[in-house]
């Protein structure tokens, strides 16, 4: 899972010290979201499968994944060089069944329908191209499975915010500038929930839902592919 910022280029990979600062501490900021996130993608996950983790960042969710499911196979994509780095270390010993590859959300370099899941969390803001990044994630899953993309809520409401920066044991002086930071810089490039509806309507590739996650500043994609 990545940030935004209104003062960065959205769509470029993450560099060395950026990669270093989400892994050292936005990671933890962003527990919650990836708690829910793994929550939804645990009860879809098979024996046998092979997993798309698209925007994997440092590996964390998919490494995660893999140490509670030994009996499945997961690909991590990320464009930035210094994540995708960062997860080959982080997942030495998990080698055999996790494999990082660089590469762009909107042209995946996977062949149709080699993927039983695929799952994206924080990275469709990321995305050059929204709809281009929803149709590969279908082009590249067996038709009629589970699709599951979490991402923050442009138009996230204010209660939901202080919940979640609260998680962020901060001195209380500190909590209006953090709900500014997450509402300006993590997701003042995303979608809102709307948007986001809009976007999936128009996608006969996809047929599911967008939902606000609970109690939290985020919204969340459930879909099943429908390509022949």
């Amino acid at each position: 899972m990545g940030t935004s910022s209104m003062f960065r280029d959205t769509t470029r990979g993450y560099d060395s010290v950026e990669s270093f600062l989400f892994d050292r501490i936005l990671r933890k900021l962003a527990a919650p979201l990836h708690a829910f996130a793994m929550a939804r993608i645990e009860p879809l996950v098979r024996p046998g499968m092979r997993i798309l983790d698209v925007g994997c960042g440092g590996g964390q969710l998919a490494l995660d994944l893999a140490r509670r499911f030994p009996g499945v196979q997961i690909t991590g994509l990320d464009l930035s060089p210094q994540q995708i780095a960062r997860a080959r270390r982080g997942g030495a010993s998990l080698a055999d069944r996790v494999t990082f590859v660089e590469g762009t959300a909107v042209d995946m370099p996977f062949p149709g329908g080699a993927f039983d899941l695929v799952y994206s969390v924080g990275s469709l803001k990321h995305w050059p191209d929204h709809a281009r990044g929803l149709r590969e994630c279908a082009r590249v899953q067996k038709p009629g499975n589970r699709l599951f993309v979490m991402e923050g809520d442009r138009g996230c409401r204010h209660e939901d915010v202080q919940s979640f920066i609260a998680s962020w044991d901060l001195l209380p002086p500190l909590r209006p500038l953090a709900v500014a930071f997450y509402r300006t810089t993590v997701v003042g490039q995303s979608l809102d929930l709307e948007d986001a509806r809009a976007l999936l309507a128009a996608l006969p590739e996809l047929e599911g839902s967008i939902e606000r996650t609970p109690g939290l500043p985020a919204w969340f994609l459930d879909a099943k592919t429908t390509h022949p």
